[in-house]
């Protein structure tokens, strides 16, 4: 047991430092790493429940099961019983962390994104234009689907649907050698409720190839939170790039499904454009042309997480510290949308990340209406 341990241990060390070289990391994640995740993600799907979950119950149980049998053993004064029981504990968490590292973990570090970014000039008079486009569409698939007593948004599918609708639209990504031509099927949380007090709406775990997602989700969040997970098993899994993939997966779709949740998810941000633009009160009139349905929509979900998310500080700061752990300095704050770089004269130099996934859609549909 010492030399597996001794051995883990080693492998760990050896890949936190060779992970330090972004072009090795991205030969891992493109060989290794996609090799072993879809591998896992293939097999997995022939599950229907959440093996994610399963092996994090099993990891928890042994643990505490040995560190209960250590502490009875050094009640006997049994202490090499004793620091037997705290080995197995450490071969098992340190196991953990390693095959994560060896997984997806050099992912974290390999070279940047490129899909979605607008290269084009940054024009001034278009910003109302382009906001007012994508608003109108979010007012047009509210009102094609409508919502309930309740505000909830009805979609004409079931979620099972959705997510093969998803796999399908990230078949669109198979040309691109950065991403994984296997995308990972969903599967529910059944402890969402336990995930929902901490704030956890979906999780990757690259050890098992396997994307999940928290149940509680409404039908507005569900397909652009989906899509940002399945982004990880893509390969992609700095969390602002997942943003951005998910972003540009579901915006450019022609599923109106998948429009309208990219639209609750990110539409603040294209309507942040106008506060740069010449007519300050442009935000103002955009914003006050979202519909009735929309708003409505928005505060039901307001509303459904309202008090659930009891632990949602506890849960923060340790994802906290993860992401600042596997690198990305800016740690949960990477899931918001980056600013806009303006000169002294006004003038917008360079859009966010979503900014120029919808200046990108947005001049791509107009000039094919043209």
């Amino acid at each position: 047991m010492s030399a597996v341990l001794l051995f883990e241990i080693i492998f760990l060390v050896v890949l936190l430092c060779i992970k330090k070289n972004s072009d090795f990391a991205e030969v891992w994640t493109r060989t290794f790493g996609r090799g072993y995740t879809n591998g896992f993600g293939q097999f997995n799907e022939n599950f229907p429940f959440s093996l994610t979950e399963v092996s994090f119950m099993i990891v928890i149980a042994s643990c505490i099961v040995f560190l209960a049998y250590g502490f009875c053993l050094l009640g006997n004064k049994k202490y090499w019983g004793f620091i037997h029981c705290l080995m197995m504990i450490t071969l098992i968490v340190v196991g953990s962390v390693s095959m994560y590292n060896a997984s997806v973990g050099m992912a974290y570090n390999r070279h940047p994104l490129t899909i979605g970014k607008y290269e084009g000039e940054i024009k001034k008079e278009d910003f109302k234009n382009i906001a007012t486009y994508f608003v109108e569409d979010y007012n047009k698939i509210a009102a094609k689907y409508g919502v309930n007593d309740e505000g909830e948004i009805v979609f004409p599918y079931n979620r099972s649907t959705i997510i093969e609708l998803l796999r399908d639209e990230y078949k669109r990504l198979d040309g691109d050698k950065y991403f994984s031509k296997y995308t990972p099927k969903a599967k529910a949380l059944g402890t969402s409720g336990l995930f929902t007090s901490v704030g956890i709406v979906g999780m990757y775990y690259g050890v098992l190839g396997e994307a999940n997602y928290n149940t509680y989700m409404t039908n507005a969040e569900f397909p652009f939170n989906v899509a940002h997970e399945m982004a990880h098993g893509k390969g992609v899994m700095r969390e602002d790039d997942a943003q951005i993939v998910a972003t540009y997966i579901c915006l450019t779709s022609e599923s109106d499904v998948l429009r309208y949740s990219c639209y609750y998810s990110t539409i603040e941000s294209i309507l942040n454009i106008l506060h740069l633009s010449d007519n300050k009160d442009d935000y103002k009139e955009v914003k006050a042309l979202i519909s009735d349905d929309v708003w409505k929509n928005i505060n039901f979900i307001y509303n459904h997480w309202k008090g659930k998310m009891f632990l949602y500080d506890l849960g923060n700061k340790v994802n906290d510290w993860y992401l600042k752990t596997f690198g990305q300095k800016e740690g949960t704050k990477s899931y918001d949308d980056t600013e806009p770089d303006v000169d002294d004269k006004g003038d917008v130099i360079s859009l966010s990340h979503y900014q120029s996934i919808y200046f990108n859609a947005y001049y791509n549909q107009v000039s094919q209406e043209q």
